[in-house]
């Protein structure tokens, strides 16, 4: 019966750290435009590769909802698809950027879910970025790297790091899948366990 548990515990282990070693990273985003409501401009959404990224991944955008009206659509490196549908950006591209552009005129929300995934998802930034019609300034920032950016995701060996460079823009870490994964494992180890006691 020892031999029994302890062969399960390992197994629990071992799931868990194969899931988390390609674990997917969710977010919510949430961006209040209403400051800049009936000014036409551009949502950037950028995947991009760092120094330490070791293969292919991939930023998924889906449920976007927002009042704003949307124009053309712009595709750079490896990025595919068009709001308000599903967009794929693909970290394809080392020596340019994996971007995606659209034109819009802005309502009062913009909202959607990004999710990184993929083996080489460490070491990759996802970016959002409000700019304006001429391309040549950046709304809604305080990035103080002069980047223009409204919130970055940083893929790091460890873990995500969101960090949000503008008041209007409001980015949710819901619990990874893995989490839920393991959880529902260990409550099946214990239902299992205590069945063996008895």
């Amino acid at each position: 019966m020892k031999f029994l548990n302890i062969k399960l515990l390992v197994i629990a282990v071992c799931m868990f750290a194969a899931s988390s070693a390609f674990a997917d990273f969710s977010y919510d985003f949430s961006v209040n435009t209403s400051s800049i409501n009936g000014t036409a401009g551009y949502i950037d959404l950028q995947f991009n590769p760092g120094i330490s990224s070791t293969g292919s991944a991939s930023a998924t955008i889906t449920n976007f909802t927002s009042d704003a009206t949307l124009g053309a659509v712009t595709l750079t490196g490896g990025a595919t698809g068009a709001l308000p549908g599903t967009v794929t950006i693909n970290n394809s591209s080392t020596s340019g950027y994996n971007d995606y552009l659209q034109a819009l005129t802005f309502g009062n929300t913009i909202n959607f879910v990004v999710d990184l995934s993929g083996a080489g998802v460490t070491g990759n930034s996802f970016a959002i970025s409000f700019l304006n019609s001429a391309q040549t300034a950046s709304l809604l920032t305080n990035d103080p790297s002069g980047n223009g950016y409204a919130a970055t995701i940083d893929v790091n060996p460890n873990a995500a790091v969101v960090s949000n460079l503008s008041s209007q823009t409001n980015v949710v870490t819901p619990i990874p899948a893995a989490a839920y994964l393991f959880g529902s494992g260990l409550m099946g180890l214990v239902g299992i366990r205590r069945r063996m006691n008895k």
